[in-house]
């Protein structure tokens, strides 16, 4: 019996030893120093130690918010000389005598993010991997205060970085895009209506300044803009602020809450002044800018002095090339021109605004002059085809189908008689433009001969064997036993059977040229076989299809299938065009 008493007693007297030491050990926590050194800047009796909590309501249940107990003088005017973390927060509206937020009330959480269960520093920040709301620090802060405030439009003392931000996500055309509900509609890249209740600072941050950081296959661009710190970090700021799950909803709004519906001031009347600006993305008369072309693309002046982005093709000659009504198209839609475009649909323009952009770049009239071959390239193919003639130009890695190599001269031996039309009429279903209008038929014959110069086609004696289309009822090529078998009209049904057998790993089982090794070929990439702009052109006949098949296309990675015969060769051009005919 004396035995089991020990016992206990022992096991009390350890449990003592452990209480003490914990005891011990919470008194030397960070936050009780903190508030020690804080009455003692007081000249008042350190009270013992506390955890201070405040519960902020939400839609979603209680918010936790420790952090004054670090900050302990947040809400203390007469802290405001104390050092941080013991300091009064300055007032978030500037210039006012008293600040209508009362951190006793709403914490800082609500504004600043953070963990705020936690009381160590390095979790209370929330700066540990995987937190997706880490510290927002200084003006940063700006993009929670959607949570309490109407912040679709207007302006709200304070709240300037924020108000930039959306500004210049119309500005810089981010809108063509994004969707924001209320904003914009584009269906072109990922909607960014949720973007701050997603993703960090950080991490948006991240995505504008390196788009293929967080994803390697994405097919944003990274913008000129990108490199300045202030447009990166207002952007980013808005976009933290993009949030569904709000403090405050329309039942239990704060007094002279409204949230308004975003209305955008817009152009109604068409002028060439109007065009300039949505094609700068500048306001114009009021309206806001929701344009900004220039982004993207480039333009001469009269000088011929080039400005603007080098992301897609020069619209210096656009409308002499294209046409008005293509143009206006193209903004709208641009794949119902270019079936693999990744331009952003601008369906949100009026018909004030289409016009007045297509009447500024109508205004546009550079034209170049006398030249040789290297100045005619050097102004109106390089950008796409490239310095060194191959195909990899600054704007090529925006471009689908990728611009034609002519580095290679086996290729350019091959089909230089039809480089004049290609030139003169463009290419249908790609970004090749008709340059007829613009260049003389002297100018396109300098630039072809210096194509092939370039290319040492000449100098490479090469010539592609000619091959004519067999017919129905000729014999076959491969009637190895002389069985006399005829050919027949190719049958789709067949042809189906024998493109996926032979053609789907480069062309894809849909035949739209993104087949599992696509990616991995040397450029140019597989042709988009179900692009009807380009497969229904004149220049792409049934023998210019069997010649490529049987004899392959030189210096790709089309191989030749001279080992089909003609009849397996014509249902795969019998499929390929119903095919087409399909996607009409």
């Amino acid at each position: 019996m004396i035995k089991d008493y020990r016992i206990l007693a022992a096991l009390a007297f350890a449990g003592f030893i452990f209480f003490a030491l914990s005891m011990m050990k919470s008194m030397d926590l960070e936050f009780v120093k903190h508030q020690k050194a804080y009455y003692a800047e007081l000249g008042e009796e350190f009270p013992g130690m506390e955890y201070k909590q405040i519960n902020v309501k939400t839609s979603g249940g209680i918010m936790i918010d420790r952090c004054q107990t670090c900050h302990v003088g947040a809400s203390n005017p007469d802290a405001s000389g104390f050092a941080q973390p013991l300091t009064t927060h300055p007032p978030i509206v500037p210039g006012a005598e008293e600040d209508p937020h009362d951190f006793a009330k709403i914490g800082c959480t609500v504004c600043h993010d953070g963990n705020g269960r936690a009381v160590e520093i390095h979790d209370a920040h929330g700066e540990y991997h995987g937190w997706p709301a880490p510290l927002l620090s200084g003006q940063l802060s700006q993009a929670n205060c959607v949570r309490c405030h109407a912040m679709e439009s207007g302006h709200l003392a304070g709240a300037e970085l924020y108000e930039k931000g959306r500004t210049l996500f119309l500005e810089k055309a981010c809108w063509g895009c994004h969707t924001i509900e209320g904003i914009s509609s584009s269906s072109q890249a990922p909607e960014l209506t949720d973007a701050g209740g997603k993703f960090s600072y950080g991490y948006l941050v991240e995505s504008i300044v390196d788009p293929k950081a967080n994803d390697v296959n994405s097919k944003m661009p990274l913008f000129d803009w990108a490199h300045d710190e202030e447009t990166v970090a207002a952007i980013a700021t808005y976009l933290k602020g993009q949030q569904k799950e709000r403090l405050r909803s329309a039942e239990s709004a704060p007094i002279g809450y409204i949230k308004p519906k975003s209305e955008l001031a817009r152009i109604t009347e068409p002028s060439v002044a109007a065009g300039m600006s949505l094609f700068a993305g500048a306001p114009f008369e009021g309206s806001v800018a929701k344009g900004g072309c220039v982004n993207c693309h480039a333009i001469r002046n009269s000088d011929g002095n080039l400005a603007g982005g080098n992301i897609g093709p020069e619209l210096t000659w656009t409308i002499r090339q294209r046409g008005r009504d293509y143009v206006k198209e193209h903004i709208v839609n641009s794949r119902s021109h270019v079936a693999d475009s990744i331009m952003p649909t601008f369906k949100d323009y009026n018909d004030a605004e289409l016009e007045s952009v297509v009447s500024y770049l109508s205004t546009l009239d550079y034209e170049l002059g006398e030249a040789d071959g290297q100045k005619l390239y050097d102004t109106y193919c390089v950008s796409c085809h490239g310095d060194d003639l191959n195909g990899r130009g600054k704007l090529a890695p925006m471009l689908d189908p990728l611009p034609r190599d002519f580095s290679k001269g086996r290729f350019v031996s091959s089909y230089e008689t039809r480089f004049t039309d290609s030139i003169m009429e463009g290419v249908g279903g790609t970004s090749m433009p008709a340059w007829k209008n613009i260049l003389s038929d002297e100018q396109v014959g300098t630039l072809v001969a210096f194509i092939k110069e370039k290319s040492h086609a000449a100098e490479k004696s090469y010539t592609r064997m000619q091959v004519a289309l067999p017919k129905t009822g000729d014999l076959e090529r491969l009637d190895f036993k002389g069985k006399g078998t005829l050919l027949e009209a190719g049958d789709p049904e067949e042809g189906f059977e024998a493109f996926q057998k032979y053609c789907t790993s480069c062309h894809g089982k849909l035949a739209n040229g993104k087949g599992p090794n696509a990616y991995t070929l040397v450029h140019p990439l597989p042709r988009n076989l179900i692009n009807q702009d380009f497969m229904n052109q004149v220049a792409v006949s049934d023998e210019r299809l069997y010649q490529s098949i049987l004899l392959g296309v030189p210096d790709t990675s089309m191989p030749p299938h001279d080992h089909l015969k003609d009849q397996t060769i014509l249902d795969i051009i019998a499929f390929i065009r119903a095919n087409t005919e399909e996607a009409e």
